[in-house]
């Protein structure tokens, strides 16, 4: 296994579907933030739901315009590149990228960032 350097970015995005049938799930992640909606966490999860199942349609209908997801993930994960490769000169960075609501998922890059 690769030992990362002792310094580590983590560069972090909202992230989007990836896929047309992740434009739900996405939505689903997005609106049961309460950072974004600010509700009581009691009523958010199901308002979410509704949310998401009744936008889903109208969302994957824009995503198929663009070709079918987002393209968020793949410029931030090339930004991410670009980043890691311009503080390359400077000392051993690893750069890593995590979306809030969307794969890659914070919660499952810190703990690769941590190994």
């Amino acid at each position: 296994m690769e030992k990362y350097p002792s310094t580590g970015v983590l560069l972090i995005n909202m992230g989007g579907p990836s896929s047309l049938d992740e434009v739900e799930p996405f939505l689903y992640n997005l609106f049961s933030d309460p950072d974004i909606m600010g509700l009581n966490r009691l009523f958010l999860k199901p308002l979410a739901r509704i949310i998401a199942k009744k936008r889903a349609p109208v969302a994957k209908n824009f995503y198929k315009e663009i070709g079918g997801k987002s393209p968020l993930v793949k410029i931030t994960m090339r930004q991410g590149e670009a980043l890691e490769k311009a503080l390359a000169s400077y000392a051993s960075f690893m750069v890593f990228v995590a979306m809030r609501y969307s794969y890659p998922l914070i919660k499952d890059v810190v703990p690769e960032m941590l190994t």
